[in-house]
């Protein structure tokens, strides 16, 4: 009972501390001088499994704050991030980019005059980064990100699949911030965030289908784990059979 009890008093304390959190995220937005009031996310997988990602930021400015934005997109489970793109009110952003720390930048100016807000379109191809798990294929990608000093107030992320993927979807789901999941048609998923993402968290979308559909593929990146597996299987089997070696023997030893 006593255990129990603790858990339930550390339950609502983790409870009382989010919602601290999310009331006084504004609070935080002021001391950033700039908060989010949406990013949707907008994933478009091609059928020769390019995600087209498209991210529509909105930035409120309550105060006056570097005229230099940023964008980090992780580059683990991925072949390559091509074709980006910054647009403003239909006018295309001069961008520049990088990679640092298996990250790839996204650099872009604008003039700013607060208090005022600016929505930003950031557009790129991702390519190889379907995941393959035994005989499915995973559109799986952290779509909210967490690299963050700000809050987002609303965020939201639709998945939209090829036409031959209609009605064939295994499963669909979210992870980290607690999000509202529905199908809007045979083809087309969407993930609403339930409650301001705060900084450091993250909102993943995952949608599931048979992989002998599209038949795209496997990536660079998991070809070369498969590659490594196979290199080292022989080590592993090596130090199996030690440690059964030792076992046994100390077995034997015991018995005489």
């Amino acid at each position: 009972m006593n255990k129990l009890r603790t858990r339930k008093i550390l339950f609502s304390l983790i409870t009382i501390l989010v919602a601290i959190l999310v009331a006084f995220s504004p609070a935080l937005a002021q001391q950033n001088s700039f908060y989010w009031d949406y990013v949707n996310v907008n994933i478009d997988v091609q059928n020769n499994g390019d995600m087209l990602v498209t991210e529509e930021q909105k930035y409120v400015f309550t105060s006056q704050y570097s005229q230099q934005r940023y964008r980090y997109i992780r580059l683990h489970k991925v072949d390559e991030i091509k074709d980006i793109t910054v647009t403003e009110n239909n006018q295309v952003i001069p961008s520049t980019t990088g990679i640092k720390n298996n990250y790839i930048w996204i650099r872009w100016q604008h003039p700013l005059k607060a208090p005022e807000s600016h929505t930003f379109l950031i557009n790129y191809r991702v390519i190889g980064g379907l995941h393959t798990k035994n005989k499915n294929t995973l559109v799986y990608w952290k779509a909210i990100f967490a690299k963050r000093t700000a809050p987002i107030q609303n965020a939201k992320v639709r998945v939209n699949l090829p036409e031959a993927l209609a009605g064939k979807v295994v499963d669909f789901r979210s992870f980290g911030v607690s999000a509202k999941s529905r199908q809007i048609n045979p083809t087309a998923f969407e993930f609403i965030a339930n409650q301001p993402v705060v900084p450091e968290q993250e909102l993943e979308v995952q949608v599931t289908f048979p992989k002998d559909v599209l038949n795209i593929p496997e990536s660079n990146w998991q070809r070369e784990i498969l590659k490594k597996i196979i290199l080292f299987l022989p080590f592993i089997f090596l130090l199996l059979g030690i440690i059964i070696f030792i076992i046994r023997s100390k077995l034997l030893k015991n018995q005489s």
